[in-house]
């Protein structure tokens, strides 16, 4: 009869193995971005020297891997006052819209509400091209995708100018992607063709013969993404990448636990 191995020695491979395959689930990479940003006139993101407002999202990400936004609302403390808090309203305006701080269409598309100065709001915005929920905001990649505010200090629905002109709150997501793609050049049919010489009334005459190796026609192929109307968000999860690999490894580490089990009997 062989040698039987006590309860205490086999729970603790079985401990070891799952500590191994938290491990190693943990420790697979992710190139998803996460961004914070405060919705106020006072952060420096919004200066107008500098371009920290144009931010690249999705750019080197794996398949199926999306950056992610906070859009953070002004707090204050109760008894501060009115004078001293912002409230705004930021729109996903067009690229007219955002250079001009003036908001034409009669329906734009809210992103944001942000008129409880008392309350800790944010909003959440994932950078992926389609949305799990009805009304969500899709990015397409190559595309670019302009966000401003109009209000002021006193009319937080106004639609021309306000803290857009005074200060510049405005940001641009430049959604990752193939760059514009163009139609591919016709093709070109080769003539092969012969110089002949004149015949000439000498001991000697010289024939030469010239012909063209017709050239290579390249084909580029790119992938056209179709445009979808964007819609309002307000929260949505990140996905996660690197799950197909993560997978792979819990399988393994499975099968060893199970392995394991079986040699101990």
């Amino acid at each position: 009869m062989g040698w039987q191995p006590s309860n205490v020695l086999l729970h603790g491979l079985v401990l070891l193995t799952l500590s191994l395959q938290c491990f190693v689930s943990a420790t697979i990479p992710s190139s998803a971005k996460f961004y914070t940003i405060h919705w106020n006139s006072s952060n420096p993101i919004f200066r107008i020297d500098n371009t920290d407002n144009i931010i690249d999202v999705n750019r080197n990400n794996l398949k199926f891997e999306y950056d992610q936004v906070n859009l953070i609302c002004p707090v204050y403390v109760p008894g501060t006052r009115d004078d001293d808090m912002e409230k705004y309203i930021i729109y996903n305006v067009s690229k007219d819209e955002y250079e001009t701080c003036r908001i034409t269409n009669p329906n734009p598309r809210i992103i944001a509400v942000c008129d409880k100065p008392y309350k800790l709001m944010y909003f959440t915005i994932t950078f992926r091209p389609f949305t799990p929920q009805p009304g969500g905001l899709e990015f397409l990649p190559g595309h670019d995708y302009y966000f401003i505010s109009t209000s002021t200090s006193d009319d937080l629905h106004r639609r021309i100018g306000g803290r857009c002109t005074t200060h510049n709150m405005k940001i641009v997501f430049k959604v990752w992607g193939p760059g514009p793609t163009s139609p591919p050049p016709p093709s070109v049919t080769a003539t092969r063709w012969w110089s002949v010489t004149s015949p000439r009334t000498t001991s000697t005459s010289t024939t030469t013969t010239t012909s063209t190796q017709p050239p290579t026609t390249t084909t580029k192929k790119a992938k056209t993404y179709s445009k979808h109307p964007n819609e309002v968000v307000k929260s949505e999860e990140l996905t996660l990448g690197g799950a197909t690999a993560a997978r792979h490894v819990n399988l393994l580490v499975m099968c060893a636990a199970v392995a394991i089990g079986l040699a101990m009997r």
